[in-house]
Protein backbone atom coordinates (compact mmCIF):
# COMPACT_ATOMS: atom_id res chain seq x y z
CA UNK A 1 0.00 0.00 0.00
CA UNK A 2 2.80 2.33 0.95
CA UNK A 3 4.68 1.40 -2.22
CA UNK A 4 1.66 2.26 -4.37
CA UNK A 5 1.35 5.64 -2.66
CA UNK A 6 5.04 6.38 -3.17
CA UNK A 7 4.75 5.50 -6.81
CA UNK A 8 1.90 7.99 -7.18
CA UNK A 9 3.83 10.94 -5.64
CA UNK A 10 5.86 11.86 -8.77
CA UNK A 11 2.67 11.82 -10.79
CA UNK A 12 0.89 14.06 -8.25
CA UNK A 13 3.81 16.52 -8.21
CA UNK A 14 4.00 16.57 -12.00
CA UNK A 15 0.27 17.14 -12.33
CA UNK A 16 0.36 19.99 -9.78
CA UNK A 17 3.36 21.55 -11.50
CA UNK A 18 1.58 21.47 -14.84
CA UNK A 19 -1.44 23.17 -13.30
CA UNK A 20 0.75 25.89 -11.75
CA UNK A 21 2.64 26.42 -15.00
CA UNK A 22 -0.62 26.60 -16.93
CA UNK A 23 -1.92 29.27 -14.55
CA UNK A 24 1.35 31.25 -14.77
CA UNK A 25 1.39 31.09 -18.58
CA UNK A 26 -2.24 32.19 -18.68
CA UNK A 27 -1.46 35.13 -16.41
CA UNK A 28 1.57 36.12 -18.48
CA UNK A 29 -0.47 35.99 -21.67
CA UNK A 30 -3.20 38.03 -20.03
CA UNK A 31 -0.70 40.70 -18.94
CA UNK A 32 0.94 40.77 -22.39
CA UNK A 33 -2.43 41.15 -24.07
CA UNK A 34 -3.48 43.84 -21.62
CA UNK A 35 -0.27 45.80 -22.27
CA UNK A 36 -0.67 45.33 -26.03
CA UNK A 37 -4.28 46.56 -25.96
CA UNK A 38 -3.28 49.50 -23.73
CA UNK A 39 -0.48 50.48 -26.13
CA UNK A 40 -2.83 50.25 -29.09
CA UNK A 41 -5.38 52.36 -27.25
CA UNK A 42 -2.79 54.98 -26.28
CA UNK A 43 -1.48 55.06 -29.84
CA UNK A 44 -5.02 55.58 -31.10
CA UNK A 45 -5.58 58.34 -28.52
CA UNK A 46 -2.37 60.09 -29.62
CA UNK A 47 -3.45 59.84 -33.26
CA UNK A 48 -6.91 61.25 -32.53
CA UNK A 49 -5.44 64.07 -30.44
CA UNK A 50 -2.96 64.91 -33.21
CA UNK A 51 -5.75 64.98 -35.79
CA UNK A 52 -7.75 67.32 -33.56
CA UNK A 53 -4.74 69.58 -33.10
CA UNK A 54 -4.20 69.74 -36.87
CA UNK A 55 -7.86 70.73 -37.33
CA UNK A 56 -7.44 73.49 -34.74
CA UNK A 57 -4.38 74.87 -36.55
CA UNK A 58 -6.28 74.73 -39.84
CA UNK A 59 -9.10 76.75 -38.27
CA UNK A 60 -6.65 79.37 -37.00
CA UNK A 61 -4.96 79.50 -40.41
CA UNK A 62 -8.32 80.26 -42.02
CA UNK A 63 -8.87 83.08 -39.47
CA UNK A 64 -11.62 81.17 -37.67
CA UNK A 65 -10.33 81.76 -34.14
CA UNK A 66 -13.49 80.69 -32.31
CA UNK A 67 -13.54 77.32 -34.07
CA UNK A 68 -9.85 76.88 -33.39
CA UNK A 69 -10.29 77.60 -29.68
CA UNK A 70 -13.24 75.20 -29.48
CA UNK A 71 -11.22 72.38 -31.09
CA UNK A 72 -8.24 73.04 -28.79
CA UNK A 73 -10.53 72.83 -25.77
CA UNK A 74 -12.02 69.58 -27.09
CA UNK A 75 -8.56 68.01 -27.57
CA UNK A 76 -7.51 69.06 -24.07
CA UNK A 77 -10.71 67.71 -22.50
CA UNK A 78 -10.86 64.40 -24.41
CA UNK A 79 -7.18 63.46 -24.44
CA UNK A 80 -5.62 65.11 -21.37
CA UNK A 81 -2.56 62.82 -21.23
CA UNK A 82 -1.71 62.83 -24.93
CA UNK A 83 1.33 64.83 -26.01
CA UNK A 84 -0.85 66.63 -28.56
CA UNK A 85 -3.04 67.81 -25.67
CA UNK A 86 -0.05 69.55 -24.10
CA UNK A 87 0.71 71.17 -27.45
CA UNK A 88 -2.93 72.24 -27.58
CA UNK A 89 -2.51 73.78 -24.12
CA UNK A 90 0.51 75.74 -25.37
CA UNK A 91 -1.58 77.10 -28.23
CA UNK A 92 -4.45 77.82 -25.84
CA UNK A 93 -2.08 79.81 -23.63
CA UNK A 94 -0.93 81.77 -26.70
CA UNK A 95 -4.53 82.69 -27.49
CA UNK A 96 -5.16 83.75 -23.89
CA UNK A 97 -2.01 85.88 -23.93
CA UNK A 98 -3.17 87.54 -27.13
CA UNK A 99 -6.49 88.27 -25.43
CA UNK A 100 -4.55 89.66 -22.41
CA UNK A 101 -5.95 86.96 -20.13
CA UNK A 102 -2.49 86.72 -18.61
CA UNK A 103 -3.28 84.91 -15.36
CA UNK A 104 -5.19 82.15 -17.17
CA UNK A 105 -2.32 81.78 -19.62
CA UNK A 106 0.20 81.55 -16.78
CA UNK A 107 -1.81 78.82 -15.04
CA UNK A 108 -1.76 76.68 -18.17
CA UNK A 109 1.92 77.34 -18.89
CA UNK A 110 3.01 76.49 -15.36
CA UNK A 111 1.06 73.23 -15.55
CA UNK A 112 2.87 72.35 -18.78
CA UNK A 113 6.25 73.36 -17.35
CA UNK A 114 5.72 71.07 -14.36
CA UNK A 115 4.32 67.98 -16.05
CA UNK A 116 4.31 68.09 -19.83
CA UNK A 117 5.11 65.12 -22.06
CA UNK A 118 7.18 65.05 -24.14
CA UNK A 119 9.92 66.82 -22.17
CA UNK A 120 10.87 69.36 -24.91
CA UNK A 121 7.53 71.13 -24.35
CA UNK A 122 8.62 72.27 -20.87
CA UNK A 123 11.19 74.87 -21.98
CA UNK A 124 8.75 76.12 -24.61
CA UNK A 125 6.28 76.76 -21.80
CA UNK A 126 9.02 78.43 -19.74
CA UNK A 127 9.82 80.84 -22.59
CA UNK A 128 6.17 81.78 -22.87
CA UNK A 129 6.01 82.42 -19.12
CA UNK A 130 8.77 85.00 -19.54
CA UNK A 131 6.86 86.60 -22.40
CA UNK A 132 3.60 86.74 -20.44
CA UNK A 133 5.26 88.43 -17.46
CA UNK A 134 6.90 90.87 -19.89
CA UNK A 135 3.50 91.59 -21.48
CA UNK A 136 2.09 92.20 -17.98
CA UNK A 137 4.92 94.72 -17.32
CA UNK A 138 5.86 92.59 -14.32
CA UNK A 139 9.60 93.20 -14.45
CA UNK A 140 10.43 91.36 -11.22
CA UNK A 141 8.81 88.08 -12.31
CA UNK A 142 10.14 88.51 -15.84
CA UNK A 143 13.67 88.60 -14.45
CA UNK A 144 12.98 85.69 -12.09
CA UNK A 145 11.49 83.54 -14.88
CA UNK A 146 14.45 84.36 -17.16
CA UNK A 147 16.96 83.33 -14.49
CA UNK A 148 15.03 80.11 -13.86
CA UNK A 149 15.10 79.30 -17.58
CA UNK A 150 18.88 79.81 -17.74
CA UNK A 151 19.42 77.59 -14.70
CA UNK A 152 17.10 74.81 -15.89
CA UNK A 153 17.92 74.80 -19.60
CA UNK A 154 21.53 76.04 -20.01
CA UNK A 155 21.95 74.12 -23.29
CA UNK A 156 18.64 75.06 -24.88
CA UNK A 157 18.81 76.70 -28.30
CA UNK A 158 16.89 79.74 -26.98
CA UNK A 159 19.14 80.38 -23.99
CA UNK A 160 21.29 83.00 -25.75
CA UNK A 161 18.23 85.12 -26.48
CA UNK A 162 17.10 84.69 -22.88
CA UNK A 163 20.49 85.97 -21.68
CA UNK A 164 20.30 89.03 -23.90
CA UNK A 165 16.73 89.80 -22.87
CA UNK A 166 17.59 89.30 -19.20
CA UNK A 167 20.31 91.95 -19.45
CA UNK A 168 17.80 94.35 -20.99
CA UNK A 169 15.28 93.55 -18.26
CA UNK A 170 17.90 94.41 -15.67
CA UNK A 171 18.53 97.72 -17.42
CA UNK A 172 14.79 98.42 -17.49
CA UNK A 173 14.64 97.73 -13.76
CA UNK A 174 17.44 100.23 -13.13
CA UNK A 175 20.09 97.61 -12.32
CA UNK A 176 22.91 98.63 -14.64
CA UNK A 177 25.44 96.55 -12.70
CA UNK A 178 23.49 93.31 -13.16
CA UNK A 179 22.91 94.11 -16.82
CA UNK A 180 26.64 94.53 -17.43
CA UNK A 181 27.28 91.29 -15.55
CA UNK A 182 24.92 89.38 -17.84
CA UNK A 183 26.37 90.96 -20.98
CA UNK A 184 29.85 89.91 -19.84
CA UNK A 185 28.59 86.38 -19.14
CA UNK A 186 27.42 86.24 -22.74
CA UNK A 187 30.89 87.23 -23.96
CA UNK A 188 32.43 84.43 -21.88
CA UNK A 189 29.83 81.70 -22.47
CA UNK A 190 29.08 82.37 -26.16
CA UNK A 191 32.21 83.85 -27.76
CA UNK A 192 32.29 84.53 -31.50
CA UNK A 193 28.50 84.54 -31.80
CA UNK A 194 25.99 87.16 -32.88
CA UNK A 195 24.79 87.35 -29.28
CA UNK A 196 28.33 88.13 -28.14
CA UNK A 197 28.57 90.91 -30.73
CA UNK A 198 25.27 92.38 -29.52
CA UNK A 199 26.39 92.12 -25.90
CA UNK A 200 29.67 93.91 -26.63
CA UNK A 201 27.84 96.64 -28.54
CA UNK A 202 25.46 97.16 -25.60
CA UNK A 203 28.35 97.25 -23.12
CA UNK A 204 30.00 99.99 -25.21
CA UNK A 205 26.73 101.94 -25.38
CA UNK A 206 26.11 101.69 -21.63
CA UNK A 207 29.62 102.77 -20.68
Amino acid sequence: MQKKFLVKIPYIITKSTIKVLTIIIALVLFVVMAVFIYCLRMHKIDDLASIGLAKAYAAFASANQQAGIAILDEVIAKYPKASAAYQAKLSRADVLTELKAYDEALNILKEIQNGAEPEPLKPLAAVRIIYVYDAKKDIFNTITASEEFINKYPDHFLVRDIYLNLAEYYLASGSKENALKIFNEILISFPATQEAEKAQRRINEIK
